[in-house]
């Protein structure tokens, strides 16, 4: 019995013109536990394998005819016949009639005169080898099948998110354009506060869906750059005056350091940059109640062959073609809770928080580190954190940014 196909014995099929060569290898595998069938010539060969395909098939060259390099091919082409072990049994042992067999398709070859153990022993190995082979391709293909729903079920999400967002946001706005309208109007002290409550619970909401809705274009690749000049100094200062009441209602000190080496007039996407830095400053004040928040910008000091290329097909047609790249490295500097290494691992992915009490006492839904990240790799960058608990973290960013070019018309300024 074949043991790779329980409940039946193994079948092959030898074909040549030769009867006495039929006869020693039927008997060879008869004793081994085969079923046989013979075929005098290729075209009975390949009759018979159409009527019943074998598990195996001893093919000799040396036929009139139809030879066995003709006889193999024509196999190959039958339904069934992709797969099934074929061995070429020849006289010939030269090496331009081996590499022949093989390119029409042969599986193995033995020389004659031929050996019953040999012959019997190869036969096994060949069946078996195939049946492995074949079992590899199922599996490969149900693995192929099991991707292939895990993308489409991705993208389905990515939809739903991105759905699901638009359809909040736009009640969102008329709830928090009704409260702005509320509160201009005469309230008495507890109204004001009610209203003042769904202010803030509303800006926290949307908050929550902006992540939702920038975490599902990024996801389905839709989220798309601008080149924009802007000034460094100028837009830092903006983005840290955002935070500057917050910072102070905690009693930290919020302050900025930028090198004298970095190029001040850059070129590159600042909403993206503000995004990134603003995500980054809200858990450094979030985290932190005592002390004081920084945010340092410097040069990238590394080789300049591990430093990072600017990545201008994701900027479109504005990009502009020159070589000059600022390598700028932003540093957000708290004195928090800090983060323990065994959290180091899931970081960055989405929907997760370094550890889940801090969603209890925080809040947050944990996609504003994955936002980050994505963000940075869509700028050609990387990111990373260096945290100790109970003294604080330091994330850092670098991206690679353009220097301005005089004269340039094919960037508009940030407002």
């Amino acid at each position: 019995m074949n043991p790779l196909t329980p409940g039946r014995l193994p079948y092959a099929l030898i074909t040549d013109d030769d009867i006495i060569l039929r006869m020693f290898a039927r008997e060879a595998l008869e004793q081994a536990g085969w079923e046989v069938e013979e075929a005098q010539n290729g075209m009975e060969a390949c009759a018979v394998f159409q009527k019943s395909p074998p598990d195996v098939v001893l093919l000799d060259v040396m036929m009139p005819g139809m030879d066995g390099f003709a006889t193999c091919a024509a196999l190959r082409r039958l339904p069934g016949g992709e797969h099934t072990p074929i061995l070429i049994m020849t006289g010939l042992d030269d090496f331009e009639s081996i590499t022949k067999a093989y390119d029409a398709g042969a599986t193995d070859f033995i020389v004659k005169p031929l050996n019953a153990m040999l012959l019997t022993h190869r036969i096994r190995y060949m069946v078996r080898a195939s049946q492995v082979l074949q079992e590899l391709r199922e599996s490969q293909a149900t693995l192929t099948q099991a991707r292939d729903a895990a993308i489409e079920g991705a993208r389905l999400k990515s939809e739903f998110l991105a759905t699901m967002s638009h359809e909040i946001r736009t009640p969102m706005n008329g709830v928090l354009g009704m409260t702005d309208w509320l509160l201009d109007t005469p309230l008495t002290a507890e109204q004001l506060d009610c209203a003042q409550t769904i202010r803030s619970s509303g800006d926290a909401l949307m908050v929550i869906i902006n992540d939702i809705l920038d975490f599902s274009k990024i996801e389905s690749g839709k989220l798309s750059l601008e080149l924009l000049d802007f000034d460094l100094p100028t837009f830092l200062n903006r983005v840290l005056a955002l935070f500057a009441e917050r910072a102070q209602r905690k009693g930290l000190l919020l302050t900025s350091h930028i090198a004298d080496d970095v190029p001040s007039p850059l070129c590159g996407d600042p909403a993206r940059l503000q995004q990134i830095l603003s995500n980054l400053l809200a858990n450094a004040i979030k985290f932190s109640d005592h002390g004081r928040v920084s945010v340092l910008v410097d040069l990238d000091q590394r080789p300049p062959e591990q430093r990072l290329e600017f990545p201008a097909s994701r900027y479109g047609e504005l990009s502009r073609q020159h070589d000059q790249v600022a390598h700028i490295r932003f540093s957000i500097v708290d004195n928090g809770i800090g983060i323990a290494p065994s959290a180091f691992a899931k970081l960055f992915q989405p929907f997760v928080q370094a550890d889940g009490s801090t969603t209890r006492k925080y809040g947050g839904t944990g996609l504003g580190l994955a936002i980050c990240k994505q963000l940075v790799e869509l700028m050609g960058g990387h990111i990373g954190a260096e945290s100790e608990p109970g003294s604080g973290s330091v994330f850092r960013f670098t991206v690679p940014l353009q220097p301005q070019l005089p004269d340039s018309a094919t960037t508009r300024h940030a407002a």
